[in-house]
């Protein structure tokens, strides 16, 4: 059989029979691989401990009829504390969920493996129970997912009659009308003739526009009330769901929960 070596991150894991692992990767090339890793859950397998969840790895491949086969595996690095806390896990969870059930252009996107890497990196490194920063965490990821997709919304002009930018910017002293449906801000008129829609005061719609232009560094610097990070939060989480139809049941246990 025909190998092949990738370096990826593992998003997802399944038992198969006694002893074996199927292992869902995101690669650095930008494609998703699901292959099988033979008696890895054998204790005293030459994979353990090597192909757990958020794990970076080094890998070399089979090709397979319909799953490949992991030959070798090193680790590059592990996101030690996600594993370990439960909130850090499920917005971890929320992350790879999306990246598995979008459909990603065959073409790949590397730039998706860069994102995927720097929002675990930075929830890795998150304190311990700052539900603040990990949603804005997520809502960065989704901003930029959104973005790399082509689903990202329309901002800067009406996106229902495509007004001038100006016009919208006149209207910043004010709540903003946004339409998930229509796939992004009104302007006042479309505003009044339009019943699906949310309005952002102007602390909320200026979070949602940094969300698609600031860097990953400059995250944490952003200061935001709860108010508004949990529009923009919700806002984000109905948008991804209404464009990709991509359904994150770890949504709606977070908001079970209150989150």
């Amino acid at each position: 059989m025909p190998t092949y070596k990738a370096r990826a991150i593992i998003i997802k894991t399944y038992k198969l029979g006694e002893a074996d692992k199927i292992i869902k990767m995101y690669s650095r090339q930008g494609h998703m691989i699901q292959a099988v890793a033979k008696g890895s859950r054998k204790i005293r397998s030459r994979f353990r401990g090597r192909l757990e969840l958020f794990t970076m790895i080094d890998m070399e491949l089979s090709r397979g009829r319909n799953l490949d086969i992991i030959n070798q595996a090193e680790i590059l690095h592990v996101f030690l504390k996600i594993p370990q806390d439960f909130y850090r896990f499920v917005f971890a969870e929320i992350i790879s969920n999306i990246i598995l059930k979008v459909q990603i252009s065959e073409d790949g996107s590397p730039a998706l493996f860069k994102l995927l890497y720097v929002c675990l990196n930075e929830i890795d490194n998150s304190k311990e129970e700052d539900i603040a920063a990990l949603k804005k965490i997520l809502c960065f990821f989704s901003a930029r997912f959104l973005q790399i997709t082509g689903f990202a919304p329309m901002l800067d002009a009406c996106s229902r009659c495509n007004k001038d930018p100006g016009d919208l910017r006149g209207m910043m002293k004010t709540n903003i009308g946004f339409s998930v449906s229509h796939g992004g801000v009104l302007c006042g008129a479309c505003s009044a003739a339009t019943s699906s829609k949310v309005q952002l005061s102007a602390s909320s719609f200026r979070l949602l526009s940094d969300l698609f232009r600031i860097k990953i560094e400059d995250l944490k610097s952003i200061e935001v009330d709860p108010h508004s990070l949990s529009r923009v939060y919700r806002l984000i989480e109905d948008y991804i769901t209404f464009h990709t139809d991509c359904t994150v049941d770890s949504f709606r246990y977070l908001k079970k929960i209150g989150i």
